[in-house]
């Protein structure tokens, strides 16, 4: 027993070990459960500073938008002016192609009638001369507006796409790493319940191994006691057996050597077996002297003591012996000395021979059971050979 409770205590070690570790595991499940919910708290900030740039850049977009249709009328407007420049220019061309270039410019100017007609008619050639090359000069700049407004347009919305494109990406990313982290915790969280259940089922195991500790201890205790006891009834048979004729039972067996020894003094009246139609389940030691002791036949303990309407003062005693268990019996008894639970030596008187019960004449009944008595006796043996008698 003192083997089996080192074996347990030991498993209860392992077993706290196994409980520390999944505290151990537990607390570092919590730490980066801890970590992870820092990272995403973090990538919540991140993300909502992306949506409020997204936003930013999105009513961007729609300013330049905004813009851009203001600009698309005023381009209306400059295209509007460049095709009736184009329109004039055109008739202008053909005008000269038709007199052969400036040749009309010079009819005007010769066909002055005087110097101040010719002065007259010379600025109004400049003048005309000058406007043509307004005209020219006009379209000139306006296509060049024209073009570098609708270049402006583009690549101011070009870049704004591209920003916004670049934060949706970034607000996607985030948001994956944010259901990744959340993945992850859902896993750590998994993780600590299995192993507080770990716990638990350790703990239990913890418990269980104790109690079964305790119970051997009290076992061990118990049979400390029945050793003990056993040990004080050896020195009382002894004294009994060295004072028979103070005590007046002169009819008292000799304790014999090895495992058994003889209940009582007397002859075999009647033996195991087949008896007047009916199975004999045990032996009759007859003996008419007054105060004939009953003693144990071996050292146990008393199962049971009582009065009985068969076997009249009966006392059952169980013998541990080489790891079976026997049981003897001793019936109708005038008095009983053994109590029920008493530890009891082999030689240790029990009781005194009488005639109680079912019995015909004083005479001890006396059974042996291997193993456990039962109501129908299946585990009765014949004492002779094995009980001296």
């Amino acid at each position: 027993m003192q083997s089996k409770k080192l074996k347990i205590n030991q498993q209860r070690s392992h077993v706290q070990t196994g409980i520390h570790a999944a505290d151990h595991k537990i607390k570092k499940l919590q730490t980066e459960q801890r970590n992870l919910i820092k990272e995403i708290e973090a990538l919540n900030s991140k993300i909502d500073e992306t949506v409020k740039k997204i936003v930013e850049k999105t009513t961007a977009i729609n300013t330049t938008k905004a813009e851009v249709n203001k600009l698309n009328d005023e381009i209306l407007v400059i295209k509007e002016r460049i095709e009736i420049r184009e329109e004039l220019l055109k008739e202008r061309a053909r005008a000269m192609q038709q007199n052969g270039g400036n040749a009309d410019y010079l009819e005007v100017l010769m066909g002055a009638q005087s110097f101040g007609n010719f002065i007259e008619r010379l600025s109004a050639v400049s003048t005309i001369m000058q406007a043509d090359r307004d005209v020219i000069r006009q379209q000139e700049e306006d296509k060049a507006i024209l073009e570098e407004s609708e270049a402006k347009i583009k690549k101011e919305l070009s870049r704004l796409q591209t920003m916004l494109n670049d934060l949706k990406e970034l607000q996607a990313e985030q948001t994956r790493q944010k259901a990744s982290k959340k993945v992850l915790i859902s896993k750590l969280k998994k993780q600590e319940q299995e192993t507080h259940s770990h716990k638990m089922d350790l703990k239990e195991e913890q418990g269980l191994l104790a109690a079964q500790a305790a119970v051997i201890q009290q076992a061990i205790n118990l049979e400390k006691k029945r050793l003990a006891d056993l040990e004080a009834a050896r020195m009382r048979a002894a004294q009994e057996a060295n004072s028979t004729s103070e005590t007046g039972f002169a009819s008292r067996p000799v304790i014999s050597s090895g495992t058994f020894t003889s209940p009582a003094n007397g002859i075999v009246s009647s033996n195991f077996g087949a008896r007047g139609g009916e199975q004999h389940m045990g032996v009759d030691i007859a003996n008419s002297g007054s105060n004939v002791a009953i003693v144990a036949a071996a050292d146990g303990v008393v199962s049971k003591s009582y009065l009985s309407s068969s076997y009249g003062n009966v006392v059952f005693i169980t013998h541990s012996i080489g790891g079976k268990i026997y049981t003897t019996v001793y019936a109708h008894m005038k008095v009983r000395y053994a109590q029920s639970g008493q530890v009891v030596a082999k030689g240790q008187q029990i009781g005194v021979m009488g005639n109680t019960g079912q019995s015909h004449g004083q005479h001890l009944h006396f059974e042996l059971h291997n193993g456990p008595w039962n109501q129908n006796k299946t585990n009765a043996v014949n004492p002779l050979g094995i009980v001296p008698l």
